[in-house]
């Protein structure tokens, strides 16, 4: 009778575990461990802080260089360039990931959203993975996440999540 008690508790506790109101819980599953999309929009919004601080500094002078995050190693994809076109409010990031989308072995399917400042962009790209468990090769290939923006880029600069420092932009 005791382990019967003991097993429906265990069950109980596992079924209200399983009920998690978090919206972003689906997108944080897919995450690396030791990361999650509350963390990575924290990162970004400190990455703006001391990007619009040290505009602040150089008296709203082009080329600003913020200081570096005080971790060694951020979580998050660095994108390595980011283009824009016509109006200005949908941004394309490049970036190196998976060979190919989730649907397949080892792929994984890309999206990207953002963090704004009247002076910079922080780009927040997350995958979702075919399977994390999976072994696979550590080749990187070239992906593109594409995203709307809730305002014009206009002068704005765009800055990597990892370490919060401008990345070569092309407007078209």
């Amino acid at each position: 009778m005791v382990r019967w008690r003991w097993v429906v508790g265990v069950v109980a506790a596992a079924m209200l575990a399983a009920c998690d109101t978090d919206a972003n819980a689906t997108v944080d599953a897919a995450l690396p461990r030791g990361e999650s999309l509350v963390e990575l929009r924290q990162q970004a919004r400190e990455g703006l802080a001391r990007y619009d601080q040290a505009f602040i500094d150089a008296g709203g002078a082009d080329a600003v260089t913020p200081t570096p995050p005080p971790w060694n190693s951020p979580p998050g994809i660095a994108i390595e360039s980011a283009a824009t076109t016509g109006a200005g409010t949908q941004l394309i990031v490049g970036f190196t990931g998976t060979f190919g989308p989730a649907t397949g072995r080892c792929g994984a399917d890309y999206h990207a959203e953002s963090v704004e400042s009247a002076n910079a962009v922080v780009v927040i790209v997350i995958a979702q993975h075919h399977n994390i468990g999976e072994v696979c090769t550590l080749a990187g290939y070239p992906r593109t996440a594409t995203l709307n923006l809730a305002q014009p880029l206009g002068k704005r600069v765009v800055l990597d999540v990892r370490q919060g420092q401008p990345v070569p932009l092309t407007r078209r």
